[in-house]
């Protein structure tokens, strides 16, 4: 008999090994070294065929998981094998179905652990589910030191809140992520975010996928040019193309939408299937759509007879535009234009300084430069110490060829006529955008984009950009029909008279004429220049600009290396070899002193602490002013009795500076920008959050007073025992 058993075993592991079964029906009483033996060599569905008398028994059932059975089947007297072979096919197909599924699954994770791309999964409540090896090895970490952590751990920034933002409400985002790696560096990586789930229901998750900065040293994908002149580059086509949407997503993530945005977006998903030749003609749709002035006429010559020059010379007069604010590029080698004025001196110009002030003026390419002491220090009138200072540094008085005492006249001018009573629009607020734009200046110099007039007229509109304002908005001033309201039609009325009285004070007094060096060709250049960029300080024009801004310098770059190559040395590119228009240098002009206007949350703490509460003050007094008066209500935010600066500095963060500073950062890179705009964004969503509606925390600043005054009584109680001492000598005298 066991001679017999041992035939039967060697039989049935015959079968087993070399028929290969995909299913095997046995009793419970079946080996389980054979059955683990048997699954190891191969996937297999083992069944279980119980008695009715045995699972009764409890431990029967627990017996058949533990020995690793699939499926439990009670033998019945009345059932045949044709329906023991029903129920195994079943378990068979079910179980076909989930190895199915992990075999794709760990494909797909095959796949992304060898993708060039950065991968990061994390659920709704941003914790790290799954992340793939490129992504930990950028950062430094193992997986394990990941997954299952909060993902906000591993950026010290707050570049995650708009994305979330965006992935709650169910769309995608893209933008910039600043991760920090485990040796505390910080690694920047534009990315791409969207929320989806694994069943048909809400998002439970969300993907971030980012860009492999190792990847990208050499030759950015898509970007070698295409060997086959004459034809289209299909694959640097479609590269440009992702590029293009990329940028144009960041306007997307704003609470306004322009048309121009809706058409670019149509624009760029039209290219996807279209061929070459359509994507080609669909590019130079997009740059004619990118022009500042879409309907600006141009006089085409060729309509008009050229037998008729009275008509031909008519008609140009009449349609000819007013003089552009664009200025013609120049070479390095070539010189701006002034009246030819032989024997300009220089004529030092020497200010009284104290050696506290010299010290903090030198400080001044510094970005944390302190604008509020130096106007302590010199009683109010930091405009002309300032500007005397950035002018001469950037040689200003040589590019307008005047001597540097027309320049401190000018100065003194445009101080004269700040109101002082102004809490914030005064010749503070000027002197600390002229130093923004100066710091600006000074990082635009690597990309070669400014020639010295260009220089020189950013700083003189950042100087009076604000000349004359009475302390109340745009809005005020038409709701209570101001004459300044009535004169310039209710159109950008401060920035109108900004502009206007800059040229009237300077043309008014030959002493103080800076253009008088300027010959007649450069002065209207200039002085439509410095308008324009007035007039940008609009922020009712603010998207407008922005918009413009990152769908122009977002570009790809679309010629070819030879072209590159003839153009290298031209002053129409830039130091990237991108094509550069005059008009592409006016907007770079308008972004600069926009971000200088509004650089406040971008400075350390103390200073922005100090201009929020000025910009309350003076929005209050404009509140109060209206109730007085009976007028509608611009800025409820600002009642004095329902302020919150914490809150109107975290709104103004939110929809204006975020995105606009980000976007300047990455054409001019100044990381300290947004190093402090992300701590005091910090700072005041921290407030917020406690409830907190000054510009202090009064708790801290309660524990700093009693430290205070800690140490004054320390000082007290040791200075009272010299005191008695002298008192007990006089007496004993």
């Amino acid at each position: 008999m066991r001679r017999q058993r041992q035939t039967a075993r060697k039989e049935r592991g015959y079968i087993l090994v070399n028929v290969n079964p995909h299913c095997v029906l046995a009793t419970v009483q079946f080996p389980s070294h054979s059955l683990r033996a048997m699954r190891s060599t191969q996937p297999m569905i083992f069944v279980a065929i119980v008695e009715p008398s045995q699972i009764e028994k409890a431990d029967t059932v627990d017996m058949a998981v533990r020995l690793g059975y699939d499926k439990i089947l009670i033998e019945n007297s009345g059932t045949n094998l044709h329906e023991y072979l029903t129920e195994a096919q079943n378990a068979l197909n079910s179980q076909e179905i989930v190895r199915t599924s992990m075999a794709i699954s760990e494909s797909v994770y095959t796949a992304l652990d060898k993708s060039r791309d950065l991968v990061l999964i994390t659920d709704t409540n941003s914790i790290v589910q799954y992340v793939n090896c490129p992504f930990a090895l950028v950062l430094g970490y193992s997986r394990d030191e990941i997954i299952g952590k909060q993902a906000t751990i591993y950026q010290d920034h707050m570049d995650l809140v708009p994305a979330l933002r965006q992935l709650e409400k169910g769309f995608e985002w893209l933008g910039k992520i600043r991760w920090r790696s485990k040796s505390g560096d910080i690694v920047g990586l534009q990315c791409r975010a969207l929320p989806f789930s694994p069943l048909t229901t809400l998002p439970t998750h969300y993907l971030y996928m980012q860009d492999n900065p190792f990847e990208n040293h050499i030759y950015p994908r898509g970007s070698l040019p295409s060997i086959r002149k004459g034809s289209y580059d299909l694959k640097s086509i479609i590269s440009e193309g992702s590029a293009r949407r990329q940028s144009l997503a960041k306007l997307y993530n704003l609470p306004l939408e322009a048309p121009i945005t809706k058409v670019l977006s149509l624009l760029c998903s039209a290219q996807e299937n279209a061929a070459p030749s359509v994507v080609q003609m669909l590019e130079q749709v997009m740059d004619i759509l990118r022009t500042t002035e879409l309907y600006t006429s141009h006089l085409k010559t060729d309509n008009l007879r050229a037998e008729d020059p009275l008509t031909k010379n008519l008609i140009a007069a009449l349609v000819a535009p007013a003089t552009s604010a664009v200025m013609p590029r120049r070479s390095s080698s070539e010189s701006i234009v002034t009246k030819k004025k032989p024997g300009i001196k220089k004529n030092n110009v020497m200010l009284p300084m104290s050696k506290e002030l010299r010290e903090e003026m030198d400080k001044i390419s510094s970005w944390d430069f302190d604008v509020i002491q130096i106007e302590k220090m010199t009683s109010c009138k930091p405009l002309v110490y300032i500007g005397m200072r950035i002018f001469s540094t950037f040689s200003v008085h040589r590019t307008l060829a005047v001597d540097e005492k027309t320049i401190y006249g000018w100065l003194v001018t445009m101080e004269k006529n700040y109101k002082p009573a102004n809490t914030y629009h005064n010749s503070t607020h000027a002197a600390d955008v002229l130093q923004a734009t100066a710091c600006f200046l000074i990082k635009l110099r690597q990309k070669k984009l400014l020639d010295p007039l260009d220089e020189a007229c950013c700083l003189i509109a950042a100087t009076a950009h604000d000349l004359g304002h009475p302390g109340k908005s745009n809005t005020f001033l038409t709701n209570s029909s101001h004459d300044l309201a009535i004169l310039y039609n209710d159109n950008s009325v401060l920035e109108q008279h900004h502009a206007a009285l800059t040229f009237k004070l300077t043309l008014s007094d030959e002493r103080i004429n800076i253009f008088k060096g300027l010959d007649r060709k450069t002065y209207p250049l200039a002085r439509a220049c410095i308008i324009e960029m007035i007039l940008a300080t609009d922020m009712s024009k603010h998207y407008e600009h922005y918009t413009k801004f990152v769908t122009v310098f977002n570009k790809p770059n679309e010629e070819n290396a030879e072209n590159r190559r003839e153009r290298k040395n031209s002053s129409e590119c830039d130091n990237d070899g991108k094509h550069i228009t005059p008009e592409d240098i006016m907007l770079v002009k308008r972004m600069l002193i926009k971000c200088a206007d509004v650089s406040n949350p971008t400075r350390p703490i103390h200073l922005c602490k100090q201009w929020a509460g000025r910009i309350a003050e003076e929005y209050i007094a404009q509140t109060d002013e209206e109730k007085s008066r009976d007028l509608p209500i611009i800025l409820p935010g600002f009642d004095r009795d329902n302020l919150s600066i914490p809150k109107t500095q975290i709104g103004f963060m939110d929809y204006i500076v975020n995105a606009m500073i980000e976007e300047w950062d990455s054409f001019i890179e100044m990381p300290e920008m947004l190093y402090h705009l992300r701590k005091n964004y910090d700072y005041w969503r921290e407030l917020s959050e406690k409830g907190v509606t000054g510009i202090e925390d009064p708790e801290k600043r309660r524990s700093s007073i009693e430290n205070c005054t800690q140490v004054e009584q320390l000082t007290e109680n040791k200075t009272p025992r010299r005191e008695s001492s002298s008192e007990e000598s006089s007496n004993l005298n």
